[in-house]
């Protein structure tokens, strides 16, 4: 059985990735709406081709797994980054690969533990684990959208062989 350590998350880290969403990570902060409010700006740049899409919110509701968790599949966006906000505030993991010969690096594969508090956009053609709560947890997800297209455009999937398994344990 081969584990999967999990690091805590950092922006340097995680920025070949892609990009943590904190306030402390805004470029700039700017006074609006009559000095009532401050925007942390551009935290986050996403990349949302929209040629034949579109940019769109949606919400995922993602369910937690038992321990140890078993990594078999990872999945990438060709088109599109991707950014996860969770609405409550419960931590949550994300594994990510660099890519080799346009499959996921196994040998590379990373876990990170994210605060309650802090988003993450992965950044266009980044191999990453579809989503992994320890509770029940809504997230706002921002992405492109496109229901006319095959699925296939802006989503590849790679499905690990038997001896390819890796496990993350508390």
């Amino acid at each position: 059985m081969s584990n999967i350590s999990i690091e805590k998350l950092d922006t340097k880290t995680f920025s070949r990735f892609g990009s943590v969403i904190q306030k402390r990570n805004a470029l700039e902060l700017r006074s609006i709406n009559q000095g009532t409010t401050t925007r942390y700006h551009n935290i986050s740049e996403l990349s949302l081709e929209s040629k034949n899409g579109n940019s769109g919110i949606s919400i995922f509701s993602g369910a937690p797994r038992s321990f140890p968790i078993e990594i078999k599949i990872m999945e990438k966006h060709p088109v599109a980054s991707q950014s996860f906000l969770p609405i409550q505030d419960y931590d949550w993991l994300i594994v990510v690969s660099e890519e080799k010969n346009e499959l996921p690096d196994l040998d590379t594969l990373r876990c990170f533990h994210v605060n309650g508090d802090t988003g993450i956009t992965y950044n266009q053609n980044v191999w990453h684990h579809p989503l992994l709560v320890k509770k029940k947890q809504d997230f706002w997800v921002i992405d492109r959208i496109n229901d006319q297209e095959d699925s296939s455009i802006n989503l590849k999937e790679y499905h690990f062989k038997n001896n390819e398994t890796r496990f993350i344990n508390l």
